[in-house]
């Protein structure tokens, strides 16, 4: 009888474990797991050493800034030590997430039209305006 209630514990416990891992991640749950990560990579900051577009919009332009803090995460993937590859593989991810659940927005200037900055202020700008969408 005790092997049985053991099994069927495990049993309700994947079950459980399963369905957590495919539920959709909603707005806030992605935008406080990227304020983290950006946390991690914070102690990166004085090893990178490129200029990065650094979009300084407002909300009704969070798609165009996001897409944009994506992209320039992308050339950041050659600078960063192997052990924040993962990090910012996942920053990355839930950044394209985030922008599949907000509206694109009209009339934004690319990104290629904002300054260029050093990675701290980069990092510190995103880290902002994740804030802000927050609350």
């Amino acid at each position: 009888m005790m092997c049985k209630v053991l099994i069927f514990s495990c049993i309700s416990a994947v079950m459980l474990i399963t369905a957590a891992y495919g539920a959709p991640l909603s707005t806030e749950s992605l935008l406080r797991a990227l304020i983290r990560d950006l946390q991690i990579l914070e102690k990166s900051k004085d090893k990178i050493h490129l200029d990065l577009y650094t979009p300084n919009e407002k909300q009704e332009c969070s798609w165009q800034t996001l897409q944009c803090y994506l992209t320039e995460m992308g050339t950041l993937e050659n600078e960063i030590e192997d052990e924040d590859v993962d990090n910012l593989r996942n920053i990355q991810k839930n950044l394209q997430s985030l922008m599949d659940l907000i509206p694109q927005g009209t009339g934004c200037k690319i990104c290629e039209a904002n300054d260029k900055k050093k990675f701290p202020a980069f990092h510190q700008e995103l880290s902002n305006f994740l804030k802000s969408m927050l609350k």
